[in-house]
């Protein structure tokens, strides 16, 4: 390797070569280790800092200068949205080197193959998610090839949110990269707790590891940065006092600033806009817990005492000093408190009011206790008043013989926030509660609630504050509330209660709270026994979280599903303590005792989720009916809304698109999202699978963007989240996106001890589906035939047939006939219709290959037979039951196309010119993309291939498009449908922004 010359020293006043404000000397520290690299000795370098403190500035200031004296210069950035994506980083990193062709490719293989490694169970000798020695070895030669043709520069921002997979790479470079020409720096944000200790520890202990942290600017080097942009006499002038307000840190020096230049020169120093910005910024890109101590030093003021301060943000007081800590070393505080007096009150604004009037109210509460004055307690009481009011809209009138009516955006009636999904409670429980003693759960549950919230999803349900404040009756129907102390005389009310509470901090995603909160419970001698219920319901909701207790008991008897008990059951499929077909019976012999009454609702859906994951959604579809009209007025809302939920799901996945949409719309027509809890991942994936599958794009990731509740990931409706929006990125083309998608959705599954289900998300058919449209058929083969032999000889037909119809498409010709016509059995034996449709088409296709046009003409008959290609009149939107709903206006299209076919090896993925959801004439969304390409001169078999339909279906859309536009021939379709507006880059129209709930009106 030729050395690089090495550089004359650096003017730091150069224009070219400027290093940030105040951060010269850490910047020529990082030039004499490029110019050591240069030479051929590498080095690790570490730049360490708080939040604001210019270490993105520095580093991509080093990098820009680097490139310019010939270094290659590899970048990457870690995300926290990014942390689960195995090697995510360091593709970043090699999708910027200057690689040969064949070096690209073998790239690109190994991290393909290292992502994989974490998707799949690992051997005994090796950590699960670790990288092979191969994988390690192969990067590592890449990078050393990249420096033996001229020196090297990694650079990593924000290391800390890097995902583990980049991070154990990282360090397996840096420890052979010594006597190389590799310079590697690495950026990281100073946090309350290392999220990778081990990396840490290794890192330190390489000889060649530097470390670099940047302080906070004196007061010297503030004036420098105000002479340099305000001028002299500005910098003598507030100097002192621009130090004081920002404590040097560089992101507020520049806001504050900013502010002078756009005040001109008042003579005194302005704090405007760009500083609160700028402070608010460095406040919630600080750690949590020190952002949660800020919002509690807000409400309390300086003067509060440690102890009142844990007490009130519910934090051990061992981590407060932590905390103060990272507040002080990021300038943002003084003294135990805010620089400036607006601080206070700006942070608090960026609240939710419901949580800040939460919080005051837990204040004035724990300030009377402490003896505090009569006026600072009914101080805090008006604050928390007046953010109620501000909330909360007047109580609409209550309708006759409807309990629950005066609360209409939660849905109304009975059991109106009890906990919805596996583990809801009947609505009779709920009736039985005490009116008096509701009330004063809800304002206890008020006050802890918004006192351990930190900008969750919906922490405080309206109505519960509706019934603290008296701006509505008490009604009967709350669930998961705590228990006041003092106001339950009988022990078993009191335990049941007690569970409730439990059950509701997972419910809204407050994990650790819970699990703290069960392990005091259980501590209590005798009470164990109690939680076994709440044990099996953890099972489905968290199956990483708490030991399955499935998985003690031994295989499974059926015993427990004869008395009814359809969330044991569900425990017992998921820790595959009962077969898939086993499973089935038992759930069928629970529904079948629900609908003569007496099986508690948290039973029955435990149960059709279990048809669903057994992937018996025909049953699934079959049961919800009866339990529909059994539920109807008698059941609280939330047991309709996860009733319909799982209707919606149970028609997805035998694509009844339209029952599906339909009934999806009925589920957050019961329940507004905000009551969901977590649960609310399930009725968002299946609205998003459906509208992607019907191609409205727009409408699927408007589902897709919505808010979600802390904690989701880690639950099931997670997973149907992630696998929803996998399908939403393929469908856009996005199949590098959506691999890594349907990869991460098989991480979860094995991480989770449930892959033995693919009918929860088969993410190796998505993976495989993925790997065709990249063009690699081996992949999607081997993909479909791992699945395949996973399955065992029985069972699971719907999933046994894509992965015959995806390896028909991935195989050679000889083949595809006959995996085709088993796929089309198995479809049709599990009800898919819209699958079914699909393979008869592939079918009709390879029989015209195979040179037998007569069967071919059978299927394709069979396909104009097949429901999913119906045409369907659209009915009108049924009138919204609530006026505020989450739900696109979009209407479905006339047509619903059925699956587009696979593409088959060796033919290319086209992608369909987009066509507006509006098109001229009042054609459906499949006329308008038929009429524009036929517009455009391609014929009837041209169009069929580009839009995986079949040629009798181009026909007939073609007759309904020439009866709608009154055309005659096919060059009158240009002239008549006119120019068609442009799409986004990537072939989509383009997304709307996102809307305001108040704005969002049921389609």
């Amino acid at each position: 390797m030729s050395p690089l010359p090495v550089s004359p020293p650096h003017d730091p006043h150069d224009p070219s070569r400027t290093a940030p404000a105040g951060r010269e000397s850490e910047y020529r520290r990082l030039h004499h280790a490029l110019d050591r690299c240069a030479a051929g000795a590498g080095s690790v370098i570490v730049l360490h800092g708080s939040v604001g403190s210019g270490r993105s500035d520095l580093l991509y200031a080093f990098t820009d200068t680097a490139a310019e004296r010939g270094v290659q210069v590899l970048v990457g950035t870690g995300s926290p949205l990014e942390r689960e994506f195995p090697l995510g980083l360091a593709r970043q990193l090699l999708q910027g080197a200057d690689l040969a062709p064949e070096e690209a490719a073998t790239a690109e293989a190994l991290l393909a193959e290292g992502a994989a490694s974490g998707t799949v169970p690992a051997p005994s000798d090796r950590p699960a998610g670790r990288l092979t020695q191969r994988v390690l070895e192969g990067l590592f030669r890449l990078v050393r090839g990249l420096a033996e043709r001229a020196p090297v520069l990694i650079a990593v921002d924000d290391r800390q949110d890097a995902d583990p997979q980049s991070l154990e790479f990282l360090l397996y470079l840096v420890r052979r990269t010594r006597g190389t020409g590799v310079l590697t720096v690495l950026s990281s944000r100073e946090t309350m707790t290392p999220a990778h200790p081990l990396f840490e520890v290794e890192l330190a202990r390489q000889p060649h590891h530097q470390h670099i942290r940047l302080d906070l600017l004196g007061t010297e080097l503030v004036a420098e940065v105000l002479r340099t942009r305000l001028g002299a006499a500005a910098a003598e002038r507030h100097a002192a006092e621009a130090h004081a307000l920002t404590g040097g840190n560089p992101l507020l020096v520049h806001s504050l600033v900013a502010d002078q230049e756009r005040a001109g020169s008042p003579g005194t120093l302005v704090v405007g806009e760009g500083y609160r910005r700028g402070l608010m910024h460095c406040l919630h890109r600080i750690d949590p817990l020190a952002l949660h101590y800020a919002r509690g030093v807000a409400v309390l003021g300086t003067g509060a005492t440690p102890d009142l301060l844990a007490e009130l943000l519910l934090l051990a007081p061992d981590a407060l000093p932590r905390a103060l800590y990272l507040l002080h070393a990021a300038g943002l505080f003084r003294d135990g408190g805010f620089r400036h007096p607006t601080a206070a009150g700006d942070l608090l604004a960026a609240m939710r009011p419901l949580e800040l009037a939460a919080l005051h109210q837990r204040a004035g509460r724990l300030l009377r206790a402490a003896g505090a004055t009569a006026a600072t307690v009914d101080g805090h009481a008006r604050v928390a008043e007046g953010h109620l009011r501000s909330s909360l809209g007047p109580a609409p009138a209550a309708e006759a013989g409807d309990p629950g009516a005066a609360l209409p955006e939660f849905g109304g009636g009975a059991g109106a926030w009890e906990v919805p999904g596996p583990g809801s409670v009947t609505a009779e429980e709920a009736a039985a509660e005490d009116e008096d003693e509701v009330a004063d759960e809800v304002a206890e549950e008020v006050a802890e609630e918004g006192a351990g919230a930190t900008g969750g999803f919906g922490p405080v349900p309206d109505h519960a504050l509706q019934l603290w404040s008296g701006r509505a009756p008490a009604g009967p129907a709350v669930e998961c509330v705590p228990t006041l102390p003092g106001t339950v005389t009988d022990a078993d009310t009191a335990l049941r209660h007690e569970l409730k509470r439990l059950r509701h901090h997972f419910w809204h995603g407050r994990i650790d709270e819970g699990t703290a909160a069960l392990a005091r419970f259980e501590a209590v001698p005798g009470q164990a026994v109690h939680t076994e219920p709440l044990r099996h319901w953890l099972a489905y909701w968290y199956p990483a979280l708490l030991p399955n207790p499935a998985r003690r008991t031994g295989p499974h008897d059926g015993a427990t599903a004869d008395r009814g008990d359809g969330m044991r059951l569900l425990a017992a499929l998921l820790a595959g303590a009962v077969s898939p077909e086993d499973a089935v019976v038992h759930a069928e012999l629970v529904l079948r005792a629900g609908r003569l009454g007496g099986v508690r609702t948290e039973s029955l859906t435990a149960a059709l989720t279990v048809l669903l994951y057994a992937d018996r959604a025909d049953r699934a579809t079959h049961w919800c009916a009866p339990l529909a009209e059994r539920a109807g007025a008698r059941c609280g809302a939330h047991w309709n809304a996860l009733l319909a939920a799982l209707r919606a799901e149970a028609a997805l996945r035998q694509g009844d698109l339209r029952s599906a949409d339909e009934a999806g719309r009925a589920a957050f027509a019961h329940v507004r999202p905000e009551a969901w809890g977590v649960a609310v991942g399930l009725p968002l994936a299946t609205m998003a699978a459906a509208r992607t599958a019907l191609g409205l794009h727009q409408d699927a990731a408007h589902f897709l963007e919505l808010a979600t509740p802390a904690g989701l990931e880690h639950t099931p409706a997670g997973l149907h989240h992630r696998y929803a929006l996998a399908g939403h990125r393929l469908a856009l083309g996005r199949a590098e996106q959506a691999l890594a998608d349907y990869r991460a959705c098989g991480d979860t599954m094995a991480r989770w001890g449930v892959d033995h289900l693919p009918a929860i998300a088969p993410w190796r058919l998505g993976a495989a589906r993925a790997q065709l449209a990249l063009g690699r058929p081996g992949s999607a083969a081997a993909l479909a035939d791992q699945q395949l032999a996973r399955l065992g000889p029985v069972g699971h037909p719907r999933i046994r047939g894509l992965a015959l119809r995806i390896r028909a498409a991935a195989g050679g010709p000889a083949e595809r006939t006959e995996l085709l016509e088993r796929a089309v059995g198995l479809l049709e034996e599990a009800g898919a219709e819209s699958e079914l449709s699909a393979a008869l088409g592939e079918l009709s296709e390879a029989h015209q290959h195979d040179g037998d046009p007569g069967r071919a003409r059978r299927a394709d008959r069979r396909v104009r037979r097949t429901p999913a290609l119906a045409v369907v009149p659209v009915r009108p939107p049924a009138p919204a039951p609530s006026p505020v709903s989450l739900l696109p206006t979009s209407p479905l299209p006339t047509s619903l196309l059925s699956v587009p076919p696979l593409p088959v090896a060796g033919r290319p993925l086209p992608v369909a010119a987009p066509v507006p959801e509006g098109t001229a004439g009042g054609l459906s969304e499949a006329e308008g993309r038929v009429a524009e390409l036929a517009a455009r001169g391609l014929s009837n078999r041209d169009i069929a291939r580009k839009l995986y339909i079949t040629v009798s279906t181009v026909e007939q859309h073609l007759t309904r498009v020439y009866r709608k536009l009154g055309a005659r021939r096919r060059v009158d379709l240009a002239r008549l449908l006119g120019p068609v507006p442009p799409g986004t880059a990537d072939g989509t129209p383009p997304r709307p922004a996102f809307p305001r709930r108040a704005d969002l009106v049921a389609g």
